[in-house]
């Protein structure tokens, strides 16, 4: 299809992981993907894995969302472009 031009900057998504556990804190969800936050006990994670996974989507231009309700467990959603803007 050469020549063809569509100009695409629809955002194409895709739900990553849904979990039906205990759901994010509303207090933590505005902090869950700062770096180092972790709600473990110490020596038991970094707190690096989902700000590192926020940083390479948003450096695609694409967005990395969640949604939670605590008790009813967390959706995470990734959006990317098909196509540069």
């Amino acid at each position: 299809m050469a020549g063809l031009n569509l100009g695409l900057e629809f955002i194409g998504w895709g739900d990553v992981g849904q979990e039906t556990g205990h759901g994010i804190s509303q207090a933590h969800l505005s902090k869950i993907f700062d770096p180092f936050f972790t709600t473990k006990e110490e020596g038991k994670g970094t707190g690096l894995g989902l700000s590192i996974s926020y940083q390479i989507i948003q450096n695609h231009q694409g967005k990395l969302k969640v949604t939670s309700q605590e008790g009813h467990g967390a959706l995470f959603r990734i959006e990317l472009p098909l196509s540069p803007k």
